[in-house]
């Protein structure tokens, strides 16, 4: 005769594992119920015994914070546990955000060579941890005015008026004069002379293109100085021949350009 079999414990009588324990809060009761077996009750009154609140619910802006920082600085942010906070991130296949990572030597190089905050894109250091790897290396922050510069641009400095150099390189004028200036490169082109009489009495004669390759300064300057004395343009392909200065007449001759 067989012994009879004893009836597995109640959900209710069943020790609760580190496990188990470790979970309550992360997700709903009536989920852990469903996972551990148990009853809802026993979840709800088993997370209250280890005063454990409920979690709130994870919302899609909660999970682009993920893995963007360290998971105890996320939960500070969004009110949670740094453990429900982990996994969340566990779940959903984002790495870590090690508050101690590894500096490789190409990142060193690149500490105190650049501006901090572009040195934190590109390597993906915390900007407060490039500013104490820049300090413990002894080296001094670095200038955006000096470091960003390329070859290329610098080549262009002092070949043509600051104005046209920050509208070329996509930097303000006052950029390229404090660039100039710390790297003694002499503005060889200066914005203009001073207009001659001659000079103006030509504008307006020439289209403006045409005027300005004839005086050997940019378009743009003809075109200003143009405006400013309210001349009108002259049409491309022609020229404008001024009367002479009389009383009784200021109108000018309109000419085609031979073609």
């Amino acid at each position: 005769m067989s012994a009879p079999q004893r009836n597995p414990p109640s959900s209710s009588r069943r020790r609760w594992t580190a496990e188990e324990d470790s979970l309550l809060g992360t997700r709903s009761d009536r989920t852990l119920a469903r996972k551990f077996s148990r009853t809802v009750k026993a979840v709800k009154a088993r997370r209250r015994l280890k005063g454990i609140s409920l979690v709130k619910e994870w919302k899609p802006e909660d999970d682009k914070i993920l893995g963007t920082r360290p998971d105890r600085q996320v939960a500070l942010l969004l009110g949670r546990l740094r453990e429900n906070v982990a996994w969340r991130r566990r779940k959903l296949g984002i790495p870590c955000f090690y508050e101690n990572r590894r500096w490789t030597p190409e990142q060193l190089e690149l500490v105190g060579r650049k501006p901090d905050e572009e040195v934190a894109t590109l390597t993906g250091h915390p900007l407060s941890a490039v500013a104490i790897k820049r300090r413990e290396l002894g080296r001094p922050k670095a200038d955006p005015i000096l470091t960003c510069w390329t070859p290329e641009q610098d080549r262009l400095l002092g070949t043509m008026p600051d104005d046209e150099v920050a509208r070329r390189v996509g930097r303000s004028k006052m950029a390229v004069q404090k660039r100039r200036f710390r790297l003694r490169i002499e503005c060889q082109r200066p914005e203009r002379p001073r207009w001659t009489e001659e000079e103006l009495a030509l504008l307006g004669t020439l289209p403006d293109a045409e005027l300005a390759k004839r005086l050997q300064c940019p378009v743009r300057l003809v075109t200003y100085r143009r405006q400013s004395l309210h001349i009108p343009n002259c049409p491309v392909g022609q020229t404008v021949q001024k009367a002479a200065d009389s009383p009784s007449s200021s109108a000018s001759a309109l000419t085609s350009t031979p073609s």
